[in-house]
């Protein structure tokens, strides 16, 4: 193999070989998929039979999606599972942008949005840091956006305090004193 090449002559060859038969869509697909990437003639080989529909074993899915596996920088995702802090942010985007999502009614479905920044998980996790043990993430003004200056990580107890109905007896309470 020259010098910087990526590829041997017959693993190329082998490469066109399995590709015979693929249609020029799927040909870009794969090519796209692969840019500035390095496989093994094997792993292409059975990435292109499952392409074309061929049945593939486990161990071939475990190798391919282990091939094509793209790390991630902040470390809450992976075959470990994943983090509590990563989780309570997915919960927040399914509430607020799928109104599939059981909740969407009482979030996305009131106008409750989440800031651009936080779209992106490592931004969340700057901005909130680590979720703590026994928390979940709270807004302060409850008719407000999940943005940095309205979250927090609060206990159950906290954020039964901030509820829309506990905060309307609280108004009912003072306007009573208030009365006298």
């Amino acid at each position: 193999m020259k010098k910087g090449a990526k590829h041997s002559a017959a693993s190329i060859a082998q490469m066109r070989a399995s590709h015979a038969g693929l249609s020029e869509e799927t040909r870009e697909r794969m090519r796209q998929a692969h840019i500035g990437k390095r496989h093994s003639p094997e792993v292409l080989a059975k990435l292109s039979a499952s392409l074309r529909g061929h049945t593939t074993s486990l161990e071939t899915r475990i190798k391919i999606g282990a091939a094509n596996h793209k790390p991630r920088t902040h470390g809450h995702t992976g075959l470990a599972g994943t983090s509590p802090t990563y989780q309570s942010w997915k919960a927040m985007l399914e509430r607020c942008r799928r109104p599939l999502n059981a909740s969407y009614k009482r979030y996305g479905g009131r106008g409750i949005t989440i800031c651009k920044r936080w779209l992106v998980f490592e931004n969340f996790l700057a901005d909130m840091g680590e979720r703590p043990v026994g928390t979940s993430i709270d807004r302060l003004d409850n008719d407000g956006n999940y943005e940095p200056g309205n979250c927090r990580w609060a206990t159950p107890v906290e954020q039964a305090a901030n509820r829309r109905t506990a905060r309307r007896q609280m108004i009912r309470e003072e306007l009573q004193a208030w009365k006298g």
